[in-house]
């Protein structure tokens, strides 16, 4: 899972990446209940999954068996395309402080029963017990508990106010997932999702209890896929009808249909030592940001799979889409200035800027095994070079890659690491965070930090300004201006996703988090 990205996935951040039937000719006669030609709407998809797999949320480990549980569970709450939220069992979401309130939806599992506040507490310590990225997702919640049979009430370790974006944890029935068959085989947990297995569990089909009522697909059916050559065949021949990958290895396994773009909130971005040179100088950095073209490598580096970072936070939020302005094409005014005012005004021999006897030459690392960013980091050297500064890229094995960082054995590096959905950026900004390599301390003092807010807010790092929206005396517009200005890391795209599905399955407005969102 680790090697899915170039830098660790945080931990607070980690964040820090299918027996089934053959599906039938889609031109048949009306008779094959796998397609309605009159309606143009199918009454039956066919997707993959693995066997040997578990169907329970928190210890699936193949892509396809947990984008699946995505269809039998549901989350409170899902995030969709854009990052916004969307209810699912929540009916309200309140946060003060470090303290969020979730009021429920008067809901029905598949088999009857009641959907309780006492179920949300159950799955949400299931989930932090787990190995899942849900455990990760739930990383500051200190507390959660039942007020009454409606109310549950997560206590956090800090005031966050994007928290309620990180509960789309799967609810089960309270024990369900301890229930074993005569042979003591654990049994698939009980949900209120909008599917539920047949009775001999090849297929699904709909929860006839499914609080959002009924949907045009009605049963899906299932092909074992258990590794990831049978995947790439399955949807080669054209077996499955939907298939969803996040090119987090760079290669991508196409499809024939239609073809969407999936925001993942993904970043790739340079990271810098700040102890080394002149690259404490957060000039020095604007420089590199600003010489660098964003849009070429989205185009020729990830084949159009990203989109060019214009600040720090994916560029389709809207809580920071009007604010962010970094510039996605190179910009040689801006880079000059910048290198001119820290005194880099002369060129050597090979046309590298130099101060005196100091001269801009820097190493890139990047691991070698994802050829997407050994690209990047290519093109990024190549980029700067018109600018006097003399990029080398040091292609590193994975193992070697992760030694370095955490032993600070580097000057540059490329890097990629999943943001969660609440926007946290301080296990990579700030010092001590689980992917805050090469950072110094710069904090200032907190007690003196609170004195003066408003003079605090222009004058902060970025690990300060940080600090103080976790502390409710900063906007998120003045975390997107300090960071702009200090640029601690360069940004340089967010990656995308491709959700593959077949002509006549209209799938629009799926996300990462569920592709299944909008299957009804």
């Amino acid at each position: 899972m680790m090697k899915k990205f170039l830098a660790v996935i945080m931990s607070a951040v980690i964040l820090f990446t299918l027996v089934g039937c053959a599906k039938k000719d889609g031109n048949s006669p009306t008779t094959d209940k796998g397609s309605n030609t009159a309606s143009g709407k199918k009454e039956s998809i066919t997707l993959l999954y693995s066997l040997s797999d578990s169907f329970n949320p928190y210890e699936a480990i193949t892509d396809q068996n947990r984008e699946i549980t995505k269809l039998i569970f549901e989350p409170l709450i899902r995030i969709d395309n854009e990052f916004n939220v969307v209810l699912a069992l929540a009916k309200d979401v309140k946060i003060e402080g470090a303290v969020c309130t979730v009021t429920l939806k008067n809901v029905s599992f598949s088999d009857g029963s009641t959907l309780t506040s006492d179920d949300v507490v159950y799955s949400c310590k299931a989930a932090q017990a787990s190995n899942s990225i849900y455990k990760s997702k739930l990383y500051e919640v200190k507390a959660v508990s039942a007020v009454d049979k409606n109310t549950v009430v997560f206590t956090l370790t800090k005031a966050d106010p994007y928290f309620k974006n990180l509960l789309d944890f799967p609810i089960f029935k309270s024990g369900s997932d301890k229930i074993v068959n005569e042979d003591s085989v654990k049994q698939v947990p009980i949900g209120c999702g909008k599917y539920v297995f047949n009775s001999d569990k090849t297929e699904l089909v709909q929860n006839a209890k499914y609080y959002g009522g009924s949907g045009n697909i009605e049963k899906i059916k299932l092909i074992n896929a258990p590794d990831r050559e049978s995947v790439a065949h399955y949807v080669e021949i054209g077996a499955t009808d939907i298939y969803f990958n996040d090119i987090s290895d760079g290669e991508i396994i196409r499809m024939s249909g239609h073809k969407s773009d999936i925001n993942l909130n993904n970043l790739v971005y340079i990271g810098v030592n700040h102890s080394y040179g002149a690259l404490g100088l957060s000039e020095l950095r604007q420089a590199i940001s600003s010489g660098i073209n964003r849009n070429e490598i989205c185009g020729d580096a990830f084949y159009n799979n990203a989109v060019s970072a214009n600040g720090f936070f994916t560029p389709v939020w809207d809580a920071t889409k009007s604010v962010q302005n970094i510039q996605t094409s190179s910009n040689s005014q801006i880079t000059i200035e910048n290198l001119e005012e820290i005194g880099y005004n002369s060129l050597d021999t090979e046309g590298v800027r130099r101060n005196g006897g100091k001269s801009l030459r820097f190493s890139l690392m990047v691991n070698k095994e994802n050829r997407s960013r050994v690209n990047t980091a290519k093109m990024v050297a190549n980029q700067l070079k018109a600018y006097g500064i003399k990029i080398t890229v040091l292609e590193v094995s994975f193992n070697e890659y992760i030694n370095r960082l955490q032993s600070g054995n580097f000057q540059l590096y490329l890097g990629e690491v999943k943001i969660t959905e609440n926007m946290d950026l301080s296990p990579l900004i700030v010092a001590g965070g689980s992917a805050a390599f090469g950072m110094k301390n710069t904090a200032k003092n907190e007690d003196k930090a609170e004195e003066n807010e408003e003079t605090t807010v222009k004058t902060s790092s970025s690990a300060d300004i940080i600090n103080l929206f976790y502390k409710g005396n900063a906007e998120i517009t003045d975390v997107v201006s300090v960071l702009q200005t200090e640029m601690p890391i360069i940004p340089v795209c967010y990656r995308l996703g491709v959700l593959f599905s077949k002509e006549g399955i209209n799938i629009g407005g799926a996300s990462q988090n569920d592709i299944f969102l909008n299957i009804k």
